[in-house]
């Protein structure tokens, strides 16, 4: 069990762009250094500047959180995303004022990484959402499922109502749970309360696999998205229940929908 590791856009040092990273964007890290399994990055582009991502050893997520930027002759506002496989690369021009986006990555290629080659574009109104029975006000959304055969990555959204009787500390037992791989949780919108705090739009937190943790929504509700590296497998509950996380979000949400792959782009 490790320890949980929290980020904040606000704390979050200007970086030249990472490795497989270049062009005309302002970078900040906010989970990179030598102990994190999953690197997360937030990169600001302006109106027509460009971005080209790739080529990287490992399967790049990037998720479009405030904008719109174009990539492959396609448009992608906000909640959008793409896969960026290994050996893939593809340049995002801004297509909107100061367009951030969010980038998920594993720190390491995985000894048993999928052939690569592709990106994957999933335009926002392509992402299948659903409303999750059986938790109040809460919906999600699915980017990346883990189950193209030429890369591995899972991205799922979520949101949560304001919760009006939850006071501060909430949450410290209920829900308690953990998953059997590394992951990141970004806050999109609203609050997540950890203990007494809570963090806002742009907070990254880290949880390494099998660590128990629980969380609460703030005043204004909660919208995250959380990455894995790899195909989730289940999630274990304190009390001792075990669900299947993948069957969960495809008996609820369905398969991501996304274009035509494209080829990698031929290096510059």
């Amino acid at each position: 069990m490790g320890k949980i590791s929290i980020a904040t856009l606000q704390d979050a040092p200007r970086v030249d762009p990472p490795a497989g990273f270049a062009g005309e964007c302002e970078t900040h890290a906010l989970l990179a250094a030598a102990k994190d399994p999953l690197h997360t990055h937030v990169l600001q582009l302006e109106r027509d500047a460009t971005v080209r991502i790739g080529p990287k050893d490992t399967d790049c997520v990037v998720y479009v959180w405030r904008g719109a930027v174009e990539a492959g002759g396609r448009a992608l506002a906000a909640t959008s995303s793409l896969i960026v496989e290994r050996g893939a690369a593809i340049a995002l021009q801004g297509r909107d004022e100061a367009s951030l986006l969010v980038t998920f990555s594993a720190a390491q290629p995985s000894a048993a990484a999928r052939p690569g080659g592709h990106v994957h574009l999933l335009p926002a109104e392509r992402v299948p959402r659903a409303e999750l029975t059986g938790t109040r006000g809460a919906a999600g959304g699915l980017h990346a499922d883990a189950g193209c055969p030429s890369c591995e990555v899972w991205l799922h959204e979520n949101s949560l109502a304001p919760v009006d009787d939850e006071p501060p500390g909430a949450g410290g037992e209920k829900g308690v749970h953990s998953h059997s791989e590394d992951e990141v949780i970004f806050v999109t919108a609203g609050q997540m309360r950890l203990g007494a705090r809570l963090y806002g739009p742009g907070a990254a937190v880290a949880i390494p696999a099998e660590t128990l943790y629980s969380f609460g929504v703030g005043p204004d509700g909660l919208s995250f998205v959380n990455f894995r590296a790899g195909r989730p497998s289940e999630i274990k509950f304190k009390g001792g229940g075990v669900m299947d996380e993948v069957g969960f979000w495809r008996d609820r949400v369905g398969a991501p929908d996304y274009l035509a792959p494209l080829a990698a782009e031929p290096r510059p």
